[in-house]
């Protein structure tokens, strides 16, 4: 099966206006992914209307949860197989960042909507800012609620592990690790990275021609989150 876990919509302040749930789903089927993972900036806002899309899509599997920016300033990909769970986490990231208000002149709006592409509300938190939940706060949370962690883009010179860190943290409960787009040998990131952390690729698509423009393969059982968590600690 062909997954990707980083895909961002236009709830995303950095995300385009045109990446509804519903487009995202279509862009997805069109590029051969089986499974896709909606993974807002501190946000799981637009999962329930992702879940509704892929419900009417045969042949689309969603996960659903958030893109977390940790206190130390790194993103977490945080990921959970029904939507209650990601709604749920969602609101407990929402509890965790500034009391500001998003500036949509300045960083973009940030709508919520619906299966069907209308706009039902904005979110007025400051989603492009950093959460005060640590790393370890982060893991603990999503593994209580049986989700995974992948640190995202570890090879980016800013919001990742070894930028902000300059190493891996020996204390670190975390799933796997993602590489960007631009890592075309993986050699050096394999020699940091501890040998028990699955590499995946993602997206990190903002826009839709990004979607699917790097995946991992997996084989499964089946699409269900189990069977996903199962076939990553192959990898």
């Amino acid at each position: 099966m062909h997954l990707d876990l980083q895909i961002h919509s236009c709830l995303s302040p950095c995300g385009a206006l045109e990446c509804s749930p519903k487009k995202i789903a279509l862009a997805a089927i069109n590029k051969g992914m089986d499974i896709i993972a909606l993974t807002d900036h501190n946000t799981t806002g637009n999962c329930p209307a992702m879940f509704d899309v892929v419900k009417e899509i045969p042949g689309l599997t969603a996960y659903f949860g958030t893109e977390v920016t940790s206190s130390e300033e790194i993103h977490l990909i945080c990921l959970f197989g029904d939507v209650d769970s990601a709604v749920e986490f969602g609101e407990f990231v929402k509890s965790h960042l500034p009391n500001k208000k998003n500036n949509p002149d300045y960083f973009g709006d940030q709508p919520i909507v619906d299966a069907n592409e209308n706009i039902i509300d904005f979110e007025n938190a400051l989603l492009i800012g950093s959460t005060d939940l640590s790393i370890s706060s982060i893991t603990e949370k999503v593994h209580s609620k049986n989700g995974i962690v992948i640190a995202s883009h570890v090879d980016r010179p800013i919001n990742s592990i070894f930028a902000q860190l300059g190493l891996w943290p020996d204390d670190a409960v975390i799933d796997a690790a993602d590489l960007s787009i631009n890592v075309t040998d993986e050699t050096k990131w394999k020699m940091l990275i501890p040998d028990n952390i699955p590499i995946v690729r993602t997206s990190d698509a903002h826009f839709l021609e990004d979607i699917g423009r790097q995946y991992i393969t997996l084989e499964m059982n089946s699409p269900k989150f189990e069977d996903f968590k199962k076939a990553l600690q192959q990898l």
